[in-house]
């Protein structure tokens, strides 16, 4: 109980009171989005940084780390796709949205200030080695087979079409990374921590200020953005990525990681992948547009689902 008190209803209670004030208009839209903005740009880049500068990595195997996570980001994404398909009248396309959805988790604006309040900042430094591949992996695979998926629904309709060709995929996913404030603060932070020096005073104070506010300005904004969301219409397909996300796919995290990671990146490896769906599910419904009522569908419900699902996986792991 003392573990929800102190971890759970704070994260929850935020995102709660940003979603009370968007719907209540004590707070525009806009503002929302330039406190999303804030975070993505300036907050969670200079946490990054700052963590990664002055991390030791010295715990576990980086590599046994990605083999876990994204070994079971691969099951959890083709179960959810498959079983969308098979239950629902998706398409290939939205197959794919949901299974993004279900395995692409909200590691910027719940992961992060979930496993620092959960285990601190030690807790942070496994979750950013996988935070370090998680963007570019997921939206290489995420625009792979998104083209792949819509040249073959076309094809279904009779319109001959070509997916992009892995080239272009690249060149365009690459040009997006490059600016990423994401890959940025992360890369930075690599190239400083290779110096092995500490960061001076000022840089560290400011630094130290403006990583502070990543955690709760994110969950406010998080919560703002959830009023733009509706879960009107069929709600099977949100339902099944939603459980897959909250309890699958931490379960094959923690099933795949037990005897290969030490405990504490194996907790800070569950706990994010037990975060609800991210906002980049819906960004790329969008813009292939695809999928996007099951994907703003989706972030609602595992969101929601996550305040007890989130302090089930907590009180497992201690």
């Amino acid at each position: 109980m003392q573990l929800i008190l102190n971890v759970v209803i704070p994260i929850f209670g935020l995102i709660a009171i940003g979603y009370l004030f968007a719907r209540i208009g004590l707070l525009s839209e806009a503002t929302g989005e330039s406190l999303g903005s804030f975070v993505f740009m300036v907050g969670v880049p200079v946490l990054l940084f700052r963590t990664v500068a002055s991390a030791d990595f010295n715990d576990g195997n980086p590599l046994l780390l990605w083999l876990v996570y994204f070994g079971a980001v691969a099951v959890t994404w083709t179960l959810s796709t498959v079983l969308v398909r098979k239950l629902t009248s998706a398409d290939r396309r939205s197959g794919v949205i949901a299974g993004i959805s279900a395995s692409f988790a909200n590691t910027a604006f719940i992961a992060i200030p979930a496993v620092d309040r959960a285990y601190g900042e030690l807790g942070l430094h496994p979750l950013f080695m996988v935070i370090s591949i998680h963007m570019p992996v997921m939206m290489l695979t995420s625009s792979l087979l998104i083209e792949r998926a819509a040249a073959r629904d076309a094809r279904d309709q009779g319109i001959d079409i070509h997916a992009a060709r892995l080239g272009q995929v690249l060149l365009r996913v690459g040009k997006g990374l490059a600016g990423n404030a994401l890959v940025i603060g992360l890369a930075s932070g690599f190239l400083w921590h290779l110096t092995g020096l500490a960061l001076p005073g000022p840089i560290d104070q400011i630094t130290e200020l403006l990583a502070r506010t990543a955690g709760p300005i994110a969950l406010f904004s998080i919560g703002m953005s959830l009023n733009r969301f509706s879960v009107r219409g069929d709600l099977l397909a949100p339902a099944i990525t939603s459980f897959l996300s909250l309890l699958l796919m931490p379960a094959l995290v923690y099933l795949f990681g037990r005897n290969l990671l030490p405990p504490l990146w194996l907790k800070a490896a569950v706990v994010t992948a037990a975060c609800p769906a991210g906002v980049n599910a819906y960004v790329l419904a969008v813009y292939f547009r695809s999928g996007e009522k099951l994907a703003a569908a989706a972030i609602l419900v595992s969101t929601l689902g996550a305040v007890l699902t989130l302090s089930g996986w907590l009180a497992i792991l201690g």
